[in-house]
């Protein structure tokens, strides 16, 4: 709990300030004002060589306890892909997310993801460490008459089984990936490298704390709701959005390159209208019944 108040504590300072007291406690700590960016030469295989760093670790590492907490190869993956596309929309204000088609669609989902989304899978099945489906039951019946676009409802329902297991997904997709991106714009508006050993503990520490809220999340959704779950589950939620909000108060200090944005919202609008166009068939043929 100590993170918590200490998240709330932050948010009565600008960057600056806080860079201020962390030099003051860190004498030795050095900040750095440019990040660094991987999209440069492309088409040479000595970059892709390039990329084969401690990173690569990180990225297995951050799956493979992803997918023990999550425990859904649907879910990691579709996050996986959400992910890259959350780079490729804030890579105008963080040069990290700049990385080459490849980087994104080989190196990444094709590669350090799901490798270490398999490996997880492979360790889960030695221990016998039962799945996750992340679907909430209800008494639907799909072939009842009277239902709007009833080829596209049988379509969504064998996906998503219901409008409060896609919301579901939404709410937990939200979640899962602000455990990294509030990493990167924090990390960023403080000036800290990856690797600082504050971005570190902070890695850690939310690590601890999501992967207790995920798995009282499911227990929440499949057992008998207890306080127990509750609290993980909405402690968890509130500091990755006390973070979000800090993110947000702090954005004023990362400078836009001025890339034209236009594909990557399309790309965002279209999956915003899809998931909502969605949930409303959804809940509005579960309401006909």
């Amino acid at each position: 709990m100590f993170y918590y108040p200490l998240v709330l504590f932050l948010h009565f300072f600008a960057a600056s300030e806080v860079r201020s007291m962390i030099k003051h406690i860190f004498k030795n700590i050095t900040f750095h004002t440019v990040e660094k960016s991987y999209m440069e030469n492309c088409n040479s295989f000595d970059n892709v060589l390039d990329k084969f760093d401690v990173f690569v670790i990180a990225h297995l590492g951050g799956w493979f306890i992803k997918a023990l907490a999550i425990r859904n190869f649907f879910v990691l993956n579709l996050n996986s892909v959400l992910f890259e596309l959350i780079e490729l929309k804030f890579q105008h204000i963080l040069p990290n997310f700049y990385e080459c088609w490849w980087d994104h669609v080989i190196l990444d989902v094709l590669g350090c993801n799901l490798v270490g989304i398999l490996t997880a899978f492979l360790f889960m099945k030695w221990l016998n460490m039962p799945l996750f489906p992340w679907k909430v039951p209800d008494k639907f019946k799909p072939n009842k008459k009277g239902i709007i676009f009833p080829s596209v409802d049988r379509l969504l329902r064998k996906v998503f089984t219901n409008s409060s297991s896609l919301v579901l997904l939404v709410f937990f997709s939200l979640m899962t990936n602000l455990i990294d991106l509030n990493l990167f714009f924090l990390k960023a508006e403080l000036q800290l490298l990856q690797t600082n050993y504050l971005v570190l503990i902070r890695e850690l520490v939310i690590v601890a704390i999501s992967f207790q809220g995920c798995i009282h999340l499911h227990r929440a959704i499949t057992e008998q709701l207890n306080p127990k779950s509750l609290y993980y589950t909405v402690v968890t939620s509130t500091v990755l959005l006390l973070e979000l909000y800090l993110a947000i108060k702090w954005k004023h200090n990362l400078v836009s390159d001025k890339s034209d944005l236009t594909t990557i919202n399309m790309v965002w609008l279209s999956i915003g209208s899809t998931i909502s166009s969605a949930i409303v068939l959804l809940y509005a043929n579960e309401c006909l019944i």
